[in-house]
């Protein structure tokens, strides 16, 4: 009988996040905004046997760095996109081609993002992602109030994933 395992990496910085990566918006004296902002790192998985994930945690939080110049805010939601790069795993079937107005995709790059986020940290999953290669985060997403400077918003994010696993070939019970 095996237990689970887990694994976990961290991620600490700022960044300011002008231009094409911030809109903003006034109602009355208030300014609001919001971030979508792509950029990537990846944990390439090694060892001598190859392993399922059965699900994610975050920890921690994204706020605005205090003592900012330029750019401080009041976050008040966030997302970051995971990429889980392995199998998916797959019930026995095809997707209807017509009518297919919601574009369900079972087998794309796209089917393994997942995002965690303030108010949704965690996922599991009863059949996990096989023989995975790597994890990696894709992006950031952010919203809130109280802009310093317009156009100008600067995030601070302090974040530990743990990904959940079992060695390929090894039951959980």
């Amino acid at each position: 009988m095996e237990c689970i395992n887990s694994f976990s990496f961290n991620t600490d910085g700022n960044s300011n996040f002008s231009g094409g990566q911030v809109k903003t918006w006034t109602a009355g004296a208030q300014e609001f905004w919001t971030v979508d902002a792509s950029q990537s790192s990846f944990f390439d998985i090694s060892g001598f046997k190859n392993i399922n994930i059965h699900g994610v945690d975050v920890i921690g939080g994204i706020t605005t760095l205090t003592g900012a110049a330029l750019g401080g805010c009041v976050v008040e939601d966030w997302r970051i996109s995971v990429i889980i790069d392995g199998q998916i795993p797959l019930v026995s079937g095809t997707i209807r081609t017509s009518p297919n107005q919601w574009a369900i995709d079972n087998s794309s790059s796209f089917a393994k993002i997942f995002e965690l986020g303030r108010y949704s940290n965690s996922f599991r999953f009863s059949s996990p992602f096989q023989s995975v290669k790597n994890v990696g985060l894709l992006g950031i997403k952010a919203n809130g109030s109280g802009g310093q400077t317009a156009g100008n918003v600067n995030l601070y994010w302090n974040l530990n994933f743990i990904f959940h696993y079992t060695y390929e070939g090894e039951n959980v019970f």
